[in-house]
């Protein structure tokens, strides 16, 4: 029967009277994100080019160093005395990483932090010595700050140019993403037995109770962190020969782009012209691509499987042994073996996760430089022309370049060795809101397949799948058989008093139900509870029987 509540007011939260509850799903698609940004630059020959994109642009780095070396003696020593903060010089790129180097943080009661020179990133993580730093700038290296993936500063070198060299690149922006996949029982971890009757604690305790080894087992498969980022990154640099040192990289990819594309940076690819010391080679765009993404799975791979070799689980059935740490978390469980005759036995083994990974091509994009820092021009497909205009010689040198993108980017191969095409052009008729009398204004652009969805084990992307890989990675959770003995371990007495003691139980169980039985069968209740007390007894007189005892 439905009673009002004593409590007036409203709950704070209450189910909606008109609601449907939630579908358990088995099959949502939880996934790990991470940008991936890749270079390929196109094989264009330099007399396309407008003759001043083929000279050094005013005002760039280099000129205004050597303007500020007339001046002043720039020495290594001269130069560290910047960096630390005790003297000043005019160029602006060396004084962001004096403050960089030398500025503190400041925590506000917030959370937020105080950056130093307007930099967008975090401050005094630049893993070079300070004198390194001086002797690099001083020998007239470009110091770069930038973000890397993991969202830590970086520092790179970019060297003088020997000749302005004009270069147009593909911005292939692509996502990696990985989903859940199947699970089942990995290695066995540990075994061990109870005896008859025997009962014992056991500890577990996963590869995260210690701090060092949970950062080392981190992937980028289940989780996002800065340490993951931050290796998967160095070992694509290791991998791909793009390290910190490469100019290519340095004029083109994140290290100038001061965060512009902030992602996985799987440095420069040529097309056509064979290898040069700048970048590789590759004949098409779809083997340059190949080339990219075969970097980033091997890079991966290699990232997943030093983290896997940390995944390791410990059971210790030896309850005296104890180990105290601020970040341990230890499961304890009491196990006992009810059975009288036979052996239990436990076998532990490690759950695994399999994971497939999907890597997509999501966005295109134009970068256009000459090796110096002020001749940077980036454009969309959509704004490819006023990008091709501005530093092409000519409308055939134009239509050329256009061309010659088009078809790379209407020939991309997926993983499935599909030929597909990325790009489509559009036209419209945008109306005069203002003056309808105006009339419609035709616009005529190219941009990315509206369209364009691939999917894979009922996983769909807007883009185009270049790669899948299946990984299977152990996790912190552990899978229990439990497998009784064979032996008996009773002799034939012992066995029938264990026969005697169950067919003695079974015999009280039967009395008791026929007891049962004869009591239901009578319909009368006051006979009813008068033979119940007198075949069970009874412990206490009832409310309406005290008041006649007083009597």
């Amino acid at each position: 029967m439905d009673k009002p509540s004593c409590i007036s007011r409203e709950p704070l939260a209450k189910l909606a009277e008109s609601g449907s509850a939630a579908i358990l799903n088995y099959n949502l698609p939880q996934s790990t994100t991470y940008q991936v940004v890749s270079y390929i630059r196109l094989d264009i020959d330099e007399t396309l080019f407008k003759a001043a994109e083929r000279k050094a642009p005013p005002d760039n780095y280099w000129d205004r160093f050597d303007l500020e070396r007339q001046k002043i003696d720039l020495t290594p020593e001269r130069v560290e005395s910047v960096l630390t903060g005790k003297s000043y010089i005019g160029v602006t790129e060396i004084m962001n990483v004096g403050l960089n180097a030398t500025a503190k943080e400041q925590s506000l009661s917030s959370g937020l932090k105080f950056k130093a020179a307007n930099i967008p990133v975090s401050t005094r993580s630049v893993s070079f010595a300070t004198s390194y730093l001086a002797h690099r700038i001083a020998e007239g290296d470009r110091p770069v700050l930038h973000r890397r993936p993991s969202g830590k500063q970086g520092l790179i070198f970019q060297p003088r140019p020997k000749a302005p060299r004009p270069a147009i690149y593909l911005v292939l922006k692509m996502r990696m993403a990985s989903y859940l996949g199947d699970y089942g029982a990995g290695q066995t971890l540990s075994t061990f037995s109870l005896l008859p009757g025997e009962k014992t604690t056991i500890q577990i305790r996963d590869f995260r109770h210690n701090e060092t080894t949970r950062t080392t087992s981190q992937s980028v498969l289940d989780s996002y962190s800065e340490s993951a980022m931050e290796d998967l990154q160095t070992t694509i640099e290791e991998t791909s020969s793009t390290t910190a040192e490469s100019s290519g990289t340095a004029t083109a990819g994140g290290g100038s782009s001061g965060g512009m594309e902030v992602g996985l940076d799987l440095g420069i690819i040529k097309i056509g012209g064979g290898f040069d010391s700048e970048s590789a080679g590759s004949n098409t765009l779809t083997e340059a691509m190949s080339e990219q993404v075969n970097t980033l799975n091997s890079a991966v791979s290699h990232h997943v499987q030093t983290a896997d070799t940390q995944r390791q689980i410990e059971i210790n059935t030896d309850v005296s042994s104890t180990e105290v740490s601020e970040s341990e978390k230890t499961v304890t469980r009491t196990l006992e073996n009810i059975n009288r005759s036979r052996v239990l036995n436990f076998v532990f083994r490690q759950l695994l996760q399999e994971y497939f990974t999907l890597t997509w091509l999501d966005e295109v994009s134009l970068l256009y430089t000459n090796g110096y820092d002020t001749s940077r021009k980036t454009g969309t497909l959509s704004s490819m022309d006023n990008l091709l205009n501005a530093v092409l010689a000519n409308a055939k040198a134009v239509d050329q370049v256009r061309n010659d993108i088009y078809v790379h980017l209407c020939n991309i191969t997926d993983h499935t060795g599909t030929r597909v095409g990325f790009i489509e052009q559009v036209s419209e008729k945008h109306a005069n809101c203002i003056d309808p009398k105006a009339g419609d204004k035709p616009i005529t652009y190219v941009r990315k397949r509206r369209d364009l969805k691939q999917s894979y084990k009922d996983k769909t992307v807007n883009g185009i799948i270049l790669n899948v890989t299946h990984r299977v990675l152990r996790t912190p959770a552990l899978v229990v058989d439990a497998l009784l003995g064979q032996g008996e371990a009773l002799d034939c007495y012992n066995q029938h008093l264990q026969e005697a003691a169950f067919a003695g139980a079974h015999l009280a169980n039967r009395k008791l139900e026929q007891a049962l039985a004869v009591v239901d069968a009578i319909v009368d209740p006051t006979e009813k509870a008068r033979l119940y007390n007198h075949v069970f007894g009874t412990c206490c007189p009832t409310p309406q029987e005290e008041p006649e005892a007083e009597a």
